[in-house]
């Protein structure tokens, strides 16, 4: 960011335009250009935390906007107009309110990215609101241009996806902010990894979030979701992606998309796939990429997507790593993606310095059934240039008879009043199905069709499904409905 000084002249200056301050802010009435003088009005904190306030004094220039209808507004002073000598670093703050008296932060706006200093900032706007627009002299005082865009919406789309959360081999529950004034539903589409939209599966809901069922273990699929307000519907989000749980055997090279699907990051410092010396990877053309922060010792993490593991699964990993300076690199595991979750220290290196490619390995047995994801943990000291990569990365596991037959299928819908699907990820060979009532009496039996029973001529209750494999049986419990 660049820090620009105030002029000595606004610093000497007192005259105030109209728009220098909230309460005689500068109404705009329709789209287009809009030239803002030098800011030297009253300055109110900005909405805008990337760049917190530092010392002062700072100065604002005021518009607002009345909504006449519900719509979306874009501003932006990223025009070529606003490019040096003129203004080339603007902030802006948005705000609504009955009065300047009671202002109510909608959000605000810096860089547009690392070397483009100008600002761009869009928001939902509610018929008969007021917003507030406060462009300030934190970077620079300079007067410059802006654009302002109303554009009409009748059913407002859902601009935030979140996390997605209960994680199975076969389910996962997808969660998304609720969109401006809560339509009455919301449509999702979803389908494998990469499907042509318009060909997935479509359902909806009323709440903010939706339980999917039916899919396959370690597989990624991609979705969209819309808002439905019942006489219209908004445009739907950009394409997104989960991955079912994973089960072992698996390996990661970050070749490719579905690869990638699942995995997540945090740290405060520089991280990312990166392909820039593909002779540089262990394998294939892409591997991962830690940069040691360089101001202070780095907690970069690398998180895979969930496993399912097996109570005493014995779970074997192997990484291959290089770095040309001395490295600390850690491997965890624990029940979620954050850091403090975290709480079991697998693998440890304080002294990593390895110009190839070097392969460690490492093991995990859990002693309960569960969902696990597993953490790289870059915690190196500082360091003005330091680099360590990542490939190659593969989980395997040996599981007991039991363990085995338990951990590869699974069963549903549960309850269901017709069909019951059998899921078997792993592809192993079933020999028979069978249903037992609660008194113990087979009830169906098959030899085919191995894949689903059709139950619905049973009554309704508590019943068993046996399947039977070459390793072993495993018998879970349904409900017919």
């Amino acid at each position: 960011m660049k820090k620009t000084l105030l002029s000595a002249f606004l610093m000497l200056t007192s005259f105030l335009f109209a728009q220098q301050n909230c309460g005689s802010a500068v109404e705009i009435t329709a789209n287009g250009t809009i030239t803002a003088p030098a800011i030297t009005g009253t300055y109110v904190t900005s909405c805008d935390q990337t760049n917190p306030d530092a010392a002062g004094p700072y100065y604002g220039v005021w518009y607002k906007y009345t909504a006449t209808s519900n719509g979306t507004v874009a501003l932006t002073s990223n025009l070529p107009a606003n490019v040096a000598p003129n203004s080339d670093d603007t902030r802006l703050s948005v705000w609504q309110g009955a009065s300047c008296s009671a202002l109510t932060c909608v959000g605000g706006a810096d860089d547009v990215s690392g070397t483009v200093y100008l600002s761009t900032f869009n928001f939902n706007a509610i018929a008969g609101t007021t917003y507030y627009f406060q462009w300030d002299s934190r970077f620079s005082a300079l007067g410059f241009n802006f654009t302002f865009t109303f554009t009409p919406v009748s059913c407002f789309p859902v601009t935030t996806l979140n996390a997605t959360s209960g994680i199975t081999t076969t389910s996962i529950t997808l969660n998304w902010a609720a969109a401006t004034l809560n339509p009455a539903n919301y449509d999702v589409q979803y389908g494998p990894l990469g499907f042509t939209f318009g060909t997935g599966t479509s359902v909806s809901t009323s709440t903010n979030s939706i339980t999917l069922n039916g899919f396959s273990a370690s597989t990624s699929y991609d979705y969209y979701v819309r808002s439905n307000c019942g006489t219209s519907q908004s445009t739907w989000t950009a394409v997104s992606s989960f991955s079912t749980a994973k089960v072992c055997p698996q390996t990661f090279g970050f070749e490719n998309n579905s690869e990638l699907v699942g995995w997540s990051t945090f740290g405060n410092g520089s991280y990312g796939l990166s392909a820039i010396a593909p002779t540089l990877a262990q394998a294939g053309s892409y591997y991962w990429i830690f940069n040691t922060n360089t101001t202070a010792v780095s907690n970069n993490w690398l998180f895979t997507p969930a496993f399912s593991l097996q109570a005493n699964e014995a779970v074997t990993i192997t990484f291959w790593v290089r770095c040309a300076t001395a490295r600390s690199l850690r491997l965890t595991v624990g029940n979620s993606t954050l850091p403090a979750s975290q709480t079991t220290q697998l693998w440890t290196n304080a002294a990593l310095n390895n110009p190839t490619f070097t392969q460690f390995t490492t093991s995990f047995t859990p002693s309960i059934a569960g969902i696990y994801y597993f953490g790289w943990n870059d915690i190196s000291t500082a360091q003005t240039v330091a680099t360590m990569r990542l490939d190659s990365i593969n989980f395997s596991s040996v599981l007991s008879t039991n363990e085995f037959s338990e951990s590869n299928f699974s069963i549903y819908p549960n309850p269901t009043s017709s069909i019951l699907n059998i899921s078997n990820p792993n592809n192993v060979e079933i020999k028979s199905i069978s249903v037992v009532d609660i008194n113990g009496r087979i009830v169906k039996n098959q030899s085919d069709s191995l894949s689903q029973i059709n139950v619905s001529d049973l009554n309704a209750g508590v019943y068993f499904v046996t399947i039977e494999a070459a390793e072993g049986k495993t018998t879970k419990k349904f409900i017919k409905q």
